[in-house]
């Protein structure tokens, strides 16, 4: 003899499956970083369907525009020295591409951006004294800028023109090798 369950237990199980279906993800935000120039917020989306469709990103606020997919880490940016200008840098790191560089003119509030392509560029960003793991201004001559990074036995450096504007190049070499690269705008097809 065969034990049934009762309706309102089949009913409740059809009700929540069906909202999980719909529904289908679990949506949260929480505030990572702010000060005097940015609010970085951290959204985080759970697909409950398809759990690989998962996706968290950091999205900053500036001057009252938002940008969705902030490389980098606490506190996201680069102050310029002499610019009255923020940097930064948008685009998932893992898919290939989507850099792009961002300048805001925090005392005008205007913003010029460009593609730095498959670069890794902005993703050091970070607020530490750590030694293996950085990316800071190295220097600033009028529209152009050098930014110096590192992570691990890697260093890079970036080339960027801001009256073009555009990013010129990514050089890269690793320690205790002679391995290097350099990625004219960004693109590492070209040589």
């Amino acid at each position: 003899m065969s034990k049934q369950s009762p309706i309102w237990v089949k009913l409740t199980f059809l009700v929540l499956a069906t909202g999980l279906i719909w529904s289908g993800c679990l949506k949260t935000t929480e505030t990572v970083y702010s000060d005097e120039n940015v609010i970085v917020k951290f959204k985080d989306t759970v697909n409950f369907v398809n759990i690989h469709a998962s996706h968290g990103y950091n999205e900053m606020t500036v001057c009252g525009e938002k940008y969705q997919e902030v490389r980098g880490w606490i506190p996201f940016y680069l102050t310029i020295p002499g610019k009255d200008s923020i940097f930064f840098v948008t685009g998932r790191d893992y898919d290939n591409g989507q850099a792009m560089v961002h300048v805001v003119n925090l005392k005008t509030k205007t913003e010029i951006h460009f593609p730095a392509f498959d670069s890794h560029i902005g993703s050091n960003i970070r607020n530490t004294n750590n030694t293996d793991i950085y990316e800071n201004i190295e220097k600033v001559d009028g529209d152009e800028i050098v930014i110096n990074a590192g992570q691990s036995n890697a260093r890079y450096r970036y080339y960027l023109n801001l009256a073009k504007p555009e990013f010129e190049k990514e050089e890269a070499y690793w320690l205790n090798s002679t391995t290097s690269y350099v990625w004219l705008n960004g693109r590492r097809d070209q040589k």
